[in-house]
């Protein structure tokens, strides 16, 4: 599965050149979304869905701030609400593709019954970010979290945008990991 995941990225990087929009990517950004989770473990099939919230914004050329937060409500009365906080940056490749890293804190909370849960660690990213087609956006990349108590999780993230308008676009995303599955549907506001 990470092999095929693997092979589409490199399709994406390879296919990104052939981008033919002339606009700059906004790194300044409100995205409001639905996400369907399954979660996949030893002795274990739960699946969960909810509401994120996510923001990024530009503080100079080359640098931003971002945070992020998920409510998520899974069979069996399991709550989980996740909050990522941190900054980034993004490098040219082209006018139409960036390299994009960024670093953070994660705080993930657990709630199962009478049964309550935190954890919290670093959260590192990376991604190629690029405009595929006028008014299109692709970005593909990978997510790793080093959590104190459940140790360290590393994710395979694909999002794709279209822009309706300048500023409003529509997304689908898909997170990928050993023992979680994620879909998302959202709506982002750029300024």
């Amino acid at each position: 599965m990470q092999r095929r995941i693997l092979g589409a990225l490199a399709v994406l990087a390879a296919a990104l050149p052939l981008a033919s929009h002339a606009d700059v990517m906004n790194y300044s950004y409100a995205e409001l979304g639905y996400i369907d989770t399954k979660l996949d473990g030893d002795g274990f099939d739960v699946d969960g869905d909810g509401l994120a919230l996510r923001g990024s914004l530009a503080v100079n050329p080359n640098f931003f701030v971002f945070a992020g937060y998920q409510d998520l409500d899974f069979d069996l009365d399991v709550d989980v609400s996740l909050l990522e906080v941190g900054g980034g940056g993004h490098w040219p490749l082209s006018d139409k593709v960036d390299i994009v890293g960024k670093v953070g804190i994660f705080k993930a909370e657990l709630d199962a019954g009478p049964f309550d849960a935190d954890d919290d660690g670093l959260l590192l990213g990376a991604r190629v970010r690029g405009l595929v087609a006028p008014k299109f956006e692709l970005e593909g990349g990978f997510d790793y979290r080093d959590l104190d108590d459940a140790g360290d999780k590393t994710t395979i993230v694909l999002e794709g945008r279209y822009f309706f308008i300048d500023n409003l676009a529509g997304g689908l995303s898909v997170s990928i990991g050993d023992d979680v599955t994620s879909l998302g549907l959202n709506l982002r506001l750029t300024f």
